[in-house]
């Protein structure tokens, strides 16, 4: 048999499907209904029926077996059911057996009576019934790997008697049909694998309508989005764009793109989206999701709300089928199921099975020692079907960002543990996008707060996943500053405007406390717009060779650690040159590509190539005192050169971006801000600081003169005033 290309695969629906299948007149009828065997006999009016695509074909064989996969969650039991009304045939679920050899026969002749079993299976072999068999995985688990291999032996050998097509459907997620296809390929079965698809757009406005209608009836009201359909299908269409953006750039169409589609298409994705939708009234929607978290990412949160579903719905299948093993029922209670299989253990054994972490993962415990091989066993087979895997990677690469935020923010996880998820993160072989940032500072803040908690490695690869998400134009900007034993990090994305200075605010700011104690953080491929200060230790540069730095960064550090062995400076035309102040800069043979007027370093005993860009700022007064008056002119510089032309000779900046990116937590910067609004160079109007040229100028400092930190008797006299000025401030004795 030969796999086909995803172009080759062909494509029907589940309904097309049991037109090959054989179909009784009238149901054989059940003398037991206890022995795993049912019948649906009751149509399920709000069915969607999905698409099917073949995976594996035996043509030109005539096939005995069709197997049907999907991922979790997708609908396999429900389209067994659908199915089984269909074709009138019976169902044995083995999520309610104990299999092993003879589960086929004997369960079906204590269900049907030996006789009516006989002509069923004559049937069969005649192709003229059909029998579906759901839930492969689940019994996979709770049967153990001897009584599912001799139950595997025993459809096999049933199905080889079969000539006619295709007449037992086995419904399972797909690694746990790979023993099974394996099995037929070496008994040389033939069989059919097809695989249910995610909803296209017209199927999933379907489901999802019908699904908002079941959350109407249980709350007892009319399906309002019936009445007012315009309204809602403008509001549902906003939700999928907003969703689809979790993955790509906003399009036109998301669902021609088949990740999206993946998606979107996800029918607990849709779940989520219908309670969302099932609204009074359509004009508060977006309201609605936004109060999800409190701030304008309420999508985000939509997405979430899906995956953790999706978490606690893998522990209920788990624990409801381990509960059941011989294993369990001895040694087990019922006081130990809350903790198996947690959602917090699933992530951690995900990140060790797709990304080879090899992270310490302890059971449970307080799980007894005899249940701890048989545990082990049967997680192993979950977790091979878990529905955020796709054959041997991830689904898609928003369950493989939530699981690592919340790895990184579970307080369960070891210290070595975390250690080699950041080193992960922060490698080159991690692709970064927007959702691990989104979904750190969701996951790390409290219940109601703003400032979400990581730890101070993180702040490298929360810059990198947040720039993912910046077009051409954006502007990411981040602030990390030291408060007590802490880094505080600010993040913003900016998106040029021409009637605001600094744009249009697209994320943030998003603010971000690290860890009491950790205070090192580590940039791995670039930065840009940034501004570090007072922060113990700094690195740059991470298994790369080369870290880039783009316009307008000012790192204020006691150790900076060069990690690269090039360093490339990019500031662009007419902005503001690297500014790096340093107490030591530590680095081994490195290349510096720079102009001397893009690269500025403050920093004693530099050599070369570092030395070719010293510049001494000593402007203060008094010996002791030279190093904070220094940093305090910097402080100034940075401040002013914020600022941008405006008019009626004044420069402006947003006031939310001077807050909290620029001043933050940096008391230095905090003083310089009061003191030039002191001296009446700037003044706080509505929402924007203004410069007032004309006071500026009394300064006797140009902005070009700040730029290149020229040595002048004014900068000296400034840094002289800024000095005494912050002392005042810090005594408590300040001008008023």
């Amino acid at each position: 048999m030969s796999e086909r290309t995803q172009t080759e695969r062909l494509a029907m629906l589940l309904s097309d499907l049991c037109s090959r299948l054989g179909t009784l007149p009238e149901w054989y009828g059940l003398k037991r209904t206890d022995c795993g065997l049912r019948e649906e006999r009751e149509e399920n009016a709000d069915y969607e029926i999905p698409e099917v695509r073949d995976v594996e074909t035996c043509a030109p064989l005539t096939p005995s077996v069709l197997i049907v996969t999907a991922p979790a969650a997708v609908g396999k039991s429900t389209a067994a059911q659908y199915m089984s009304h269909s074709l009138r045939a019976p169902i044995l679920d083995l999520s309610t057996l104990q299999v092993g050899h003879g589960t086929i026969t004997g369960k079906t002749g204590d269900a049907l009576g030996r006789r009516k079993s006989a002509d069923f299976f004559d049937e069969i072999e005649r192709g003229k019934a059909t029998l579906i068999i759901d839930a492969l995985d689940e019994a996979e688990i709770r049967s153990g790997q001897a009584n599912f291999r001799a139950f595997a032996q025993e459809l096999t050998t049933t199905a080889s008697e079969i000539m006619h097509g295709p007449a037992i459907v086995v419904f399972s997620r797909a690694e746990s049909s790979r023993a099974l296809r394996d099995l037929f390929t070496e008994n040389k079965l033939p069989y059919l694998h097809y695989e249910i698809q995610p909803f296209n757009e017209t199927q999933a406005k379907s489901y999802l309508d019908k699904r908002i209608c079941g959350v109407y009836r249980r709350n007892g009201k009319e399906p309002i989005h019936h009445k007012h359909t315009r309204p809602y299908e403008k509001k549902r269409d906003s939700l999928f764009q907003t969703l689809a953006s979790a993955i790509t750039q906003p399009t036109t169409n998301p669902w021609n793109n088949p990740a999206i589609r993946d998606f979107l298409g996800y029918a607990p994705v849709l779940d989520v989206a219908a309670d969302y939708l099932a609204v009074d009234n359509f004009a508060t929607t977006d309201k609605v999701i936004t109060s999800a978290s409190g701030n304008d990412f309420g999508h985000w949160d939509i997405v979430a709300d899906v995956i953790d579903q999706l978490l606690l719905r893998e522990q209920g299948k788990f624990v409801e089928q381990f509960k059941k093993t011989d294993c369990f029922q001895k040694h087990g209670s019922q006081a130990l199921l809350p903790t198996l299989y947690a959602p917090e253990e699933q992530c951690a054994r995900l990140l060790d099975y797709l990304e080879n972490l090899i992270l310490p993962l302890d059971v449970p415990v307080t799980l007894p020692v005899e249940l701890r091989d048989a545990y082990g066993a049967a997680v192993d087979a979950q977790l091979a079907n878990h529905p955020f895997l796709r054959s041997d990677g991830w689904f898609n690469v928003i369950f493989r960002d939530y699981v690592t935020a919340r790895s990184l923010s579970s307080p369960i996880t070891s210290g070595t543990s975390a250690q080699a998820i950041r080193r992960r993160i922060l490698s080159s072989s991690w692709k970064h996008s927007p959702m691990y940032g989104y979904f750190s500072y969701s996951l790390g803040k409290a219940a109601g707060g703003a400032t979400s908690s990581c730890h101070s490695e993180e702040i490298g690869a929360l810059y990198e996943s947040f720039k993912s998400m910046c077009e051409a134009e954006d502007d990411l900007v981040v602030a990390v500053g030291k408060a007590g034993n802490r880094l505080v990090t600010t993040f913003a994305v900016s998106r040029p405007n021409d009637q605001r200075p600094h744009g249009d605010v697209m994320l943030g700011p998003l603010i971000f406390a690290s860890h009491p104690g950790s205070t090192s953080v580590t940039f791995p491929r670039e930065l840009s717009r940034a501004n570090i200060w007072g922060v113990p230790d700094v690195v740059l540069g991470g298994d790369q060779r080369s870290f880039k730095f783009g316009a307008n960064v000012y790192i204020s550090c006691g150790d900076l650690l060069i990690a690269s062995s090039e360093i490339r400076v990019f500031p662009g035309e007419d902005e503001l040159p690297v500014i790096l102040s340093a107490g030591s800069l530590t680095s081994e043979t490195v290349k510096l590509q720079a102009e001397t007027k893009d690269l500025i370093i403050v920093s004693e005993d530099l050599t070369y190539p570092w030395s070719m860009y010293q510049r001494r700022v000593d402007v203060g007064s008094l010996a002791s005192d030279s190093r904070e008056a220094a940093l305090l002119y910097l402080e100034f510089r940075r401040i002013v050169l914020r600022f941008k032309d405006a008019k009626n000779g004044e420069a402006a900046v947003y006031q939310p971006m001077m807050d909290n990116l620029v001043i933050g937590s940096n008391q230095r910067a905090r003083d310089v801000l009061d003191f030039l609004q002191h001296i009446g160079c700037v003044s706080l109007s509505k929402s924007m600081y203004l410069l007032d040229f004309a006071k500026f100028s009394r300064l006797n400092i140009s902005r070009s003169q700040l730029r290149d930190l020229e040595k002048t008797q004014a900068a000296a006299e400034v840094s002289r005033n800024l000095l005494d000025y912050a002392k005042e401030q810090r005594s408590g004795d300040g001008p008023k």
